[in-house]
């Protein structure tokens, strides 16, 4: 990512802490236990650069990225439950450890905390944008979760996945630059071209993903969206290139899956899908502010960096 005013990211860190300090014990142990931040603190420099960009209020875009870590963080534990993982940052999820009723409050916690902190924006009006931006933002992703949930991972077309992958990625993406875009009161077009690029950017990053959950495991171990029939762009793919008898050996013998995988084509084809993504992306940033262009730039960068693993993998 490009550099940012490094005070800045300290007064995320600080307010972060401030929110995660709670009285009630069990509360505590569990905010603890998921922790504040993945340490890339991304949606923090996308709501600083965007808002020192379009020149809003340092303060104002500080208290804005603190809201959304605390959003994504919510999401976090709660995405854990839905797709049964085990495993977050490193260590084993809240939902695992302490049971799934403890990662529901925690997670609940976030959400309320993230709304109360817009109640610091200095601005009134700016208040009232953001809370109604937050609002819409977490529906959109309650939206994106429960289509998820309920799809069958072997019948769905990319067309379909594209749709449900962008639900799920692309809200938390937008939000802490679209928070900066309304309040610098930017025209109509850029609010729905920046909502153009984020559903490009957040269906590249959950292609990533699906790349990391099934192909970064043991050799024997079951990747837990072939485990627990998840959707993956790998599994959609498959489906649509294989015959009917081997979706249905492959849906019994879950072993099988990655070496099958392995095999075949459909990483590369994936990557290349990815590649045009970016593509996209590079040929609509004139439909951006100028000064928000790096700012897009550094997101496509990080893809890059995440899905550059995949390249030899055998």
């Amino acid at each position: 990512m490009i550099s940012y005013e490094s005070d800045s990211l300290e007064s995320v860190k600080k307010h972060l802490a401030k929110s995660f300090e709670v009285n009630e014990k069990n509360l505590s142990l569990w905010l603890n236990w998921h922790g504040r931040s993945d340490g890339k603190l991304i949606r923090s420099h996308l709501a600083l650069s965007t808002g020192e960009a379009l020149g809003l209020s340092k303060h104002t875009a500080i208290i804005w990225a603190v809201v959304c870590e605390l959003i994504h963080s919510a999401s976090l534990l709660h995405d854990d439950i839905c797709d049964s993982d085990e495993i977050r940052r490193g260590k084993v999820s809240v939902w695992k450890n302490f049971g799934i009723p403890a990662a529901i409050c925690t997670g609940d916690y976030l959400i309320a905390e993230s709304f109360k902190k817009i109640t610091e924006v200095e601005q009134g009006w700016h208040q009232n944008i953001l809370l109604g931006l937050l609002s819409s933002t977490v529906k959109e992703i309650v939206f994106g979760q429960s289509g998820d949930v309920n799809t069958n991972f072997l019948v769905l077309g990319w067309e379909d996945y594209k749709d449900l992958a962008t639900a799920k990625t692309s809200p938390l993406i937008c939000l802490p630059m679209m928070g900066m875009f309304r309040c610098a009161e930017l025209d109509e077009p850029y609010y729905i071209n920046l909502r153009k690029m984020t559903d490009e950017i957040g269906l590249a990053y959950q292609i990533v993903n699906d790349l990391e959950n099934i192909l970064s495991n043991q050799p024997n171990e079951i990747p837990t969206d072939i485990k627990f029939e998840r959707m993956n762009a790998l599994v959609v793919l498959i489906q649509e290139k294989s015959s009917k008898d081997e979706i249905n050996f492959l849906k019994k013998n879950k072993g099988a899956f990655k070496q099958f995988l392995l095999s075949s084509n459909i990483k590369d084809d994936l990557m290349d899908k990815i590649q045009l993504i970016h593509e996209n992306i590079k040929n609509s940033l004139h439909l951006m502010p100028i000064a928000i262009k790096p700012i897009i730039y550094s997101l496509c960068e990080e893809i890059d960096k995440k899905a550059s693993q995949f390249i030899h993998e055998k």
